[in-house]
């Protein structure tokens, strides 16, 4: 394989520009659904003895309840459903009133497996706060990571450099997944939970893996081809660790797949793995395609720059 990756490197940047673009702004008009974990409320989890009423029914059950018209409600496997409210608290006399509802008609509800589970508004702001500190954590920890990892490289391009084509590669990553879950929590109700950001933290650490496999061949083939310029060995380079990148990706979405499509009534395992899913699509295009090619485009800078110093 003898692909010239950087050749097309200004279509590479306007593909991911105008994606990182789209998704700040579904960011900004959207924002993002916050879950439970994060707002605070309570999940009700029923479970029939026998077949799940018909959905429509239940959320007519459920709305004649005082207090719980326009409530979430999710169907879970093949005999659950699950309630959510904005309510803090839910006393005993209300959960027997919803037991009530949901078991009219002769729908008998398993009560030994139906709960109701809460969590205030201020561990849900503890949460969150907890959350952004191991994000911002592991971002650093990985920034840090490949700086050290490329300590000794110093031509033509030095660690830095390496450090700030990963910084951007993360903020790619991650903005574009965040992108799409904003649009799904405006239209399909999808929200941001702990499983979701665990999702977008392995994301992180994926896309890096994928990113360090590319740079620490370059650094070899600089070693190795001293002749070569450092846009013939970013592209032997590329060429060399393509198909390894490829082929891992699709491993992991071979594995995610059975998940997605098993647990598609689990809410948290479905979103978590389609999270993963869209993060190992755009974190290949980031490691191959951007990460290489932006130093590659960084280094033709400095260098136009030098010569018009002279």
């Amino acid at each position: 394989m003898n692909f010239q990756f950087t050749k097309y490197s200004i279509i590479y940047f306007i593909i991911a520009l105008v994606a990182i673009l789209a998704s700040i702004t579904c960011l900004i008009v959207f924002g993002l659904k916050l879950g439970m974990d994060f707002e605070g409320g309570s999940l009700i989890s029923i479970q029939y003895s026998d077949s799940r009423p018909e959905m429509s029914w239940v959320k007519n059950a459920i709305e004649g309840v005082e207090g719980f018209k326009g409530a979430e409600i999710q169907p879970i496997g093949d005999k659950g459903v699950v309630v959510k409210v904005s309510q803090n608290d839910i006393s005993s006399e209300t959960y027997s009133k919803i037991l009530q509802s949901l078991g009219a008609d002769n729908n008998t509800i398993d009560t030994q497996n139906s709960s109701v589970q809460t969590i205030s508004p201020l561990v849900g702001s503890e949460l969150k706060h907890k959350t952004i500190i191991v994000v911002i954590v592991a971002l650093v920890a990985m920034l840090l990571y490949i700086a050290v990892a490329f300590l000794n490289v110093n031509r033509p391009i030095n660690s830095f450099g390496y450090g700030l084509s990963s910084t951007l590669m993360l903020f790619h990553d991650i903005i574009i997944p965040l992108g799409v879950l904003s649009v799904l929590g405006k239209f399909y109700g999808v929200e941001l939970t702990i499983p979701v950001v665990t999702a977008l933290l392995t994301i992180v650490g994926y896309c890096i893996n994928n990113t360090v496999v590319v740079f620490d061949r370059i650094r070899e083939n600089i070693i190795k081809n001293k002749s070569m310029s450092y846009e013939e060995v970013v592209n032997k380079s590329l060429n060399e660790t393509f198909t390894r990148c490829i082929n891992t990706s699709i491993a992991v979405l071979l594995a995610i797949l059975p998940l997605y499509y098993f647990f598609q009534g689990e809410e948290s395992l479905k979103y978590f793995t389609l999270t993963i899913g869209l993060g190992v699509i755009v974190g290949i295009f980031s490691s191959v395609f951007l990460a290489s090619p932006l130093l590659v485009q960084w280094l033709k800078w400095k260098q136009k720059k030098t010569q018009k110093s002279h």
